[in-house]
């Protein structure tokens, strides 16, 4: 069995045993986020391995098949239904009544504190559009790098099913993921021992120098292990690309952090409980894939 579909299932039943362990009525009390968060990722993982599966196994046996291309597409459209939710998402957030209800539905979640502030693009609302907020430089910058992320992800999965290095894309998305968790970890475990001073206080409060800096150090060595054994690629090949995914990670992070706070907004959604709204799922990926994919093509 091909070491990426190995990878799908072993991930798939670890996950599925975490949410099952969880969701014993004693543990589902006593963490209850970490359970919602568990139960997003079974269902975000099941949507992905089940595109990524069928896609990969309608283009090996393609010869048996009279049409490979819808199952090809099958994997794009999951992407593309990202861009679309995602895209929502931006667009709900600079229109001023469709912001205000989502800030309702947050605070009545207690996800929102109660008191919001006052976002610095509601003052600049032309009195024509009242409805909407002037986009500003930043909220370019979000949407161009989340065009951009869309692209790449459709553009690798073709140049990864063309050159049949399938693992490639898994190795990507998955080195960014890993980040997520030992930043959280290593700041949990390490924040503010080393360092007074937050990473991004103004933007991120609650990011520590600690995490970034050894949760991207974690985070490259394990990808890089997982990217040896998908990829095929160079052991220091993998872990160069693992450490700038890394930390393109974490600029990604705050720049929809930095999105937020100038709309006065903790998530982006509520669609994945514990996680937020796509945008708060994927914005590790926002500048490491266009940058990855730019180079994987060039020089691979």
């Amino acid at each position: 069995m091909a070491s990426d579909i190995v990878f799908v299932i072993a991930l798939m039943g670890v996950v599925s045993a975490v949410w099952g362990a969880l969701a014993i009525p004693r543990l589902r009390r006593r963490l209850p986020k970490i359970y919602l968060i568990a139960r997003s990722w079974w269902f975000m993982l099941a949507a992905l391995f089940g595109c990524y599966a069928i896609a990969k196994i309608a283009d090996r046996h393609a010869e048996l098949l009279t049409s490979r291309y819808p199952y090809q597409w099958l994997l794009i459209g999951f992407f593309v239904l990202i861009g679309l939710r995602g895209g929502y998402e931006i667009k709900r957030i600079w229109c001023l009544p469709s912001r205000a209800r989502l800030i309702h539905k947050l605070q009545s979640r207690g996800l929102q504190p109660s008191v919001t502030p006052t976002s610095p693009a509601d003052h600049t609302a032309s009195a024509t559009t009242p409805h909407y907020t002037h986009p500003t430089g930043l909220d370019g910058l979000l949407s161009m790098a989340f065009v951009a992320l869309i692209v790449s992800l459709i553009a690798l999965q073709q140049l990864t099913w063309q050159r049949e290095q399938y693992g490639v894309l898994l190795f990507v998305l998955f080195a960014s993921q890993f980040n997520d968790i030992a930043q959280y970890l290593c700041g949990r475990l390490l924040g503010h021992r080393l360092f007074s001073r937050g990473l991004a206080p103004r933007i991120s409060p609650n990011k520590s120098i600690e995490g970034a800096v050894f949760g991207s150090m974690c985070a490259a060595l394990l990808a890089s292990l997982l990217g040896v054994w998908l990829t095929g690629f160079e052991w220091w090949l993998c872990l160069l690309a693992a450490y700038g995914l890394a930390v393109s990670g974490i600029a990604g992070d705050l720049l929809e952090s930095a999105f937020k706070r100038q709309h006065g907004i903790k998530d982006t959604g509520t669609m994945l409980a514990g996680h937020g709204g796509v945008l708060d799922r994927i914005d590790s990926l926002l500048i490491g894939v266009p940058i990855f994919t730019v180079l994987y093509w060039l020089l691979g």
